[in-house]
């Protein structure tokens, strides 16, 4: 049942243009066309992400710290322009660069996410480490959590960990 992975260390994307949400609302052909590439650059580089590292990523692209769901609807339409695969992740989806695969065999590092903000494939592939390891119940959930960083259990971190065992 193990699973052999390497560590690969995270890439964030920092090529993006500053975009304007006032021009993006009135469909400025030029801005929306920078939300475009951007879009196409940061899941490019971060796939595969959530929804919510998407958002961050949007964040800093117009320089604002919220995103309203009217600007989400917006950019959620130019998204799906691409095709991109998405899979469920309990708390978010996650999407993926390749729409052909969502088999992967590594996990990132050298980048501090939520738990819920690492797709379930690569926490996976840390849980199938440990199992083999011979881990089991809380005292796996805290090696995996540790793995990534985190030393308290919350509920919503068992619930998502729960949520990746019942897929594994």
């Amino acid at each position: 049942m193990t699973k052999d992975f390497r560590e690969i260390k995270y890439m964030r994307c920092s090529d993006y243009i500053v975009l304007n949400l006032d021009l993006m609302y009135e469909g400025d052909s030029k801005t929306l066309a920078n939300l475009d590439y951007d879009l196409e650059n940061i899941v490019n580089t971060e796939a595969p992400l959530t929804y919510n590292t998407l958002k961050e990523r949007l964040r800093e692209c117009f320089q604002i710290k919220k995103i309203s769901g009217k600007a989400l609807d917006i950019i959620l339409e130019h998204l799906n322009r691409f095709g991109f695969k998405e899979t469920d992740n309990l708390f978010d989806k996650t999407i993926w660069a390749d729409t052909f695969t969502t088999d992967i065999n590594y996990v990132r590092v050298g980048y501090q996410r939520q738990i819920y903000d690492v797709p379930r494939e690569e926490i996976s592939n840390v849980c199938l480490k440990y199992i083999a390891q011979g881990y089991e119940g809380d005292e796996l959930y805290h090696k995996v959590l540790m793995y990534f960083g985190y030393e308290v259990l919350t509920e919503k971190a068992r619930q998502y960990l729960n949520f990746i065992f019942e897929k594994l």
